[in-house]
């Protein structure tokens, strides 16, 4: 009986395909609009992961003043360094400098990210860990670099409108610079962005006091947590600069600190933008239960004649259900393909134009929740107009012109 309820449904469906088609437009758009920007998102989330795990957990990010982004208050200097350094569950610690200044190639100007790394070969393998710094082409950076640099993927690619190729001269923040090296991308845009040179140059280029850095990164000893190091070194540097607890006027992250920052905010984005695509969802119920209401109208003598020989009001609202859910389920399978097709482009334009790879995430929970979803929203689109149906008294429908 189901079967043929199904049947019957389909088929009333089939009979009004302008109709159908304008009713699901509303549902197949936030589908897709759903399912999309899950995609890119959870895609994101689990690049990002990926780049942290690549990072290692064994790392500490300690940057002036408040959060791990925000590069704003006193400078950390050389005491503080030394404080971190001593630390007993401390391998070792470097500072740099992270600044932003003007670039200029074939008059062209943009803003570069200035990285100053130290020339101590074990410190500066520590700086190409934590940023995931991997040598593309040419040589990496040298402590007596003084009039040369590295570039980083974006400003070696496109950044300033045509690549930059090794031997070529670029000038940043007024000096020129000879390029020696370019980094692969590393998927943090700043650090593509970047131009390396070593600490004492970067200093000198951005008028820099002697000793002032933006970060000091940190490896932690074997056999220690990150969040034991952690405690550790909020410790010295609050002793190191004679504050209470509480009074921290430094960060200090570890790697689940900056992944669950970066989870936060994306969280809040995701659900802010799939808020707005869920009105489109709203709208489509909305045409829905409009359409089942005036299929309900048109039909009534043969919802009458349906009656009289013998057809219950269970059947006839569950008919009246199935074609609700049928419209959405075809929105929202439309909708799903749409949303695939949305987030591969994107993803491959992000990875393409923007250097920052993300691959989609198409699981099967997403695709067919989405799809199951629609079907819901059309069901319960439904249920008003089908019991408008069922308890309608088969003398009058049959009447009914």
């Amino acid at each position: 009986m189901i079967g043929d309820l199904f049947g019957i449904a389909f088929r009333n469906i089939s009979h009004r395909k302008r109709r159908s088609w304008l009713t699901v437009v509303g549902v197949f758009i936030g589908i897709a609009a759903v399912v999309g920007l899950v995609s890119l998102g959870q895609g994101l989330q689990n690049s990002v992961e990926s780049e942290f795990e690549q990072i290692g957990s064994d790392k500490l990010f300690i940057n002036p003043a408040g959060s791990a982004t925000s590069y704003s208050g006193r400078k950390l200097n050389e005491d503080d360094l030394a404080a971190v350094d001593s630390s007993k569950t401390v391998e070792t610690a470097t500072g740099l400098i992270f600044a932003t200044t003007t670039g200029e190639y074939n008059d062209r100007q943009e803003f570069v990210t200035v990285l100053g790394v130290p020339g101590d070969i074990e410190k500066q393998k520590l700086v190409k860990e934590s940023w995931a710094l991997e040598i593309d082409s040419g040589r990496d950076i040298e402590s007596t670099d003084s009039a040369n640099i590295v570039l980083g993927s974006s400003v070696a690619q496109r950044h300033f409108g045509s690549e930059i190729g090794l031997r070529e001269n670029i000038e940043v923040n007024g000096k020129d610079f000879r390029v020696v090296g370019t980094y692969k991308p590393s998927g943090d845009p700043s650090i593509d962005q970047s131009v390396t040179l070593p600490f004492n140059a970067a200093a000198e280029l951005i008028d820099r006091e002697d000793g002032q850095y933006d970060w000091i990164l940190v490896r932690i000893q074997d056999g220690t947590t990150p969040e034991e190091a952690k405690v550790d070194v909020e410790r010295a540097l609050r002793r190191e600069r004679g504050l209470e607890e509480g009074e921290e006027n430094f960060s200090v992250s570890t790697q689940e600190d900056l992944i669950s920052s970066f989870n936060s905010i994306l969280s809040i984005v995701r659900g802010v933008v799939i808020g707005i695509a869920s009105i489109s969802l709203l709208v489509g119920a909305v045409n829905i239960m409009n359409t089942m209401y005036t299929s309900v109208t048109q039909r009534t003598r043969e919802i009458g004649v349906m009656k009289a020989i013998g057809a219950s009001e269970r059947q006839i609202m569950t008919l009246f259900l199935m074609e609700a859910g049928i419209l959405g389920a075809i929105g929202g399978t439309i909708g799903v393909a749409v949303g695939v097709a949305l987030s591969t482009i994107a993803s491959y334009a992000a990875t393409e134009i923007a250097q920052l790879p993300i691959n989609p995430y198409l699981g099967a929970e997403l695709l067919l929740g989405a799809a199951l979803f629609s079907f819901i929203i059309g069901m319960v689109s439904g249920v008003l107009p089908a019991r408008r149906a069922a308890k309608m008294p088969p003398a009058e429908a049959l009447r009914y012109e």
